[in-house]
């Protein structure tokens, strides 16, 4: 299995507080190499746990490489949609927004 933890520590480094006050979601993360994340943003608190949420509120399922690239913006969540690099079930307009929660280094 390859190593996410660095991914998910990049996910604590760029969540955004203020931009995710008032929102309260689940998004189930799963990726192809076999690890399975659930992330629960609960008014501007995140929370990474392994494993699976019983009622996510959208799953992500793709390959860790895409999952970096998607973290450190060289690829739009829109993008990794329609080029099929990520598939997505259940909410997928919350998917596109959630890529406005996390930060780029150096973005105000």
């Amino acid at each position: 299995m390859v190593d996410t933890a660095p991914l998910i520590a990049k996910l604590h480094e760029r969540f955004d507080a203020e931009a995710a006050a008032g929102v309260h979601e689940t998004l189930q993360l799963e990726l192809a190499e076999g690890q399975r994340y659930f992330v629960v943003i609960n008014d501007g608190t995140l929370d990474i746990q392994e494993g699976n949420h019983e009622a996510p509120s959208v799953t992500l399922m793709t390959d860790t490489r895409t999952f970096e690239r998607l973290i450190n913006k060289e690829l739009s969540g829109m993008q990794a949609v329609m080029s099929g690099k990520v598939r997505a079930r259940g909410d997928i307009m919350l998917a596109s927004r959630l890529t406005r929660l996390f930060r780029r280094r150096g973005d105000a």
